[in-house]
């Protein structure tokens, strides 16, 4: 009798693991966490764990914006396990917001509205020349109101950063004229007679309460009412003027 003795040794199986993970964008979904997985041989019992402890063999998903790693374990038997880790990822949308004009005319001392919609963040509002005009917004409106100086200012509308959308602003460019000033006055015709006579008369303006300066024949500006009494002709400068106004 006769014996021949072989040792067989024998390894475990190799399993192929590749898994690409969810990386995108907040659009609102559930995104499984994995966006593929192949493994070679192809039915290997797959488990998935968010602390490398704990598997469970339903993929998890995610939908808001956040950052996390998923751990993968691909098992048959024969095989020697094989254990990924990758990151899944949702990033911040871009935020939204939408003006229903980006530019208007106001001529003090009135104002003007438009609305915003679409917003994804509370909204808030400001002027980059509070002389020339003030902003400010209740609801999804905004006020726009001129200011005492003409020109031309830039309101800038900001939809603030939520936890899944970034911060979004628009412009609106508000050009301000400044108020018209209306002035009549009535000029004194007359006979000489030795006494001194109000230059002008009868002087309306509008607004009421403008400032109202007077000139003489290319004199100084004073707020009292010059006075006449030779007998030849006077050039009278009526002067109106307020904030806001154009001088007239």
């Amino acid at each position: 009798e006769n014996k021949v003795i072989h040792v067989a040794t024998v390894k475990n199986g190799t399993i192929e693991l590749e898994a690409i993970p969810y990386d995108g964008v907040y659009d609102g979904q559930a995104h499984n966490a994995f966006t593929s997985i192949s493994t070679k041989p192809s039915d290997v019992k797959l488990e998935y764990s968010l602390d490398g402890n704990e598997y469970y063999e339903e993929m998890p998903t995610i939908t808001n914006t956040s950052e996390f790693t998923v751990t993968v374990k691909a098992s048959k038997e024969g095989y020697k396990t094989q254990i990924t880790t990758e990151t899944v990822k949702v990033s911040k949308a871009e935020g939204k917001l939408t003006l229903s004009a980006t530019s208007g005319t106001i001529t003090y001392p009135s104002n003007t509205t438009f609305t915003v919609s679409g917003n994804t963040g509370a909204l808030s509002v400001s002027s980059n020349n509070n002389n020339i005009a003030t902003a400010s917004v209740s609801g999804n409106t905004v006020t726009v109101k001129s200011g005492t100086t003409a020109g031309k200012a830039t309101i800038t509308v900001t939809s603030a950063a939520t936890s899944n959308y970034e911060a979004q602003t628009k412009t609106y460019i508000a050009t301000v004229n400044m108020g018209t000033i209306t002035l009549s006055a009535d000029a004194y015709t007359g006979n000489y007679d030795g006494k001194d006579h109000n230059a002008v008369s009868n002087v309306k303006v509008t607004p009421s309460d403008a400032t109202l300066t007077y000139s003489l024949n290319g004199g100084e500006f004073s707020s009292t009412i010059p006075k006449v009494n030779g007998a030849t002709t006077y050039t009278v400068v009526v002067k109106a003027s307020k904030a806001g106004y154009a001088t007239k």
